[in-house]
């Protein structure tokens, strides 16, 4: 599934100010650059309707959607039993009795894997995703060698240090990002 870049053209054009800027190398840049945010977030963050995810049943009356915002949720599947008592919390889907007993079951089918059909995503992209993935690019197309200046003759161009390493993200855009980022295997402390 090809997924649509933060940003458009358009918008690129106008926050370098360069209203010629040729449409393949924009898009070219906007894709790269909402790639490494959506790499860095682990996170799709534009709406994906009725995404199809198997996650093994781990708690044993909590079960965490990868994708967030989850907007909705229309089937939870165990192997061909389709499962309706079940309730959403934000991002997790609780069940009473546990993910680990079916009904008319005593015991969870091997190998303990849940199938999930839900929404998930923003509608609109975010400011703030929206807001990096420009600064992203406009680094790629503004300086695409990585140059720290150049020189002819009399002319001189100095860029910035933070345009250097074009497609990273600079410590201000992991902040920015922060909130949208999916944590992997945290542990509570004390």
């Amino acid at each position: 599934m090809a997924l649509t870049a933060f940003a458009t053209a358009a918008e690129l054009a106008a926050a370098i100010q360069q209203p010629d800027l040729d449409a393949t190398t924009a898009d070219l840049a906007l894709a790269s650059a909402s790639a490494v945010i959506r790499a860095w977030t682990r996170q799709t963050i534009s709406r994906v309707t009725d995404d199809v995810v198997t996650l093994r049943a781990i708690d044993r009356c909590e079960l965490v959607l990868p994708q967030r915002p989850v907007v909705s949720v229309s089937q939870v599947r165990v192997n061909s039993l389709v499962l309706s008592d079940w309730v959403r919390s934000g991002d997790r889907l609780l069940r009473t009795g546990g993910w680990t007993h079916l009904p008319g079951t005593t015991t969870y089918p091997d190998p303990g894997l849940v199938e999930v059909t839900y929404t998930h995503g923003w509608d609109e992209i975010p400011d703030e995703v929206r807001a990096v993935c420009l600064d992203l690019a406009a680094m790629t197309v503004t300086n695409p060698g990585g140059l720290r200046e150049v020189a002819i003759d009399d002319y001189r161009r100095v860029f910035a240090s933070e345009t250097l390493g074009a497609g990273t993200l600079s410590e201000a855009h992991k902040a920015m990002l922060g909130g949208y980022r999916r944590r992997i295997g945290t542990v509570g402390l004390r």
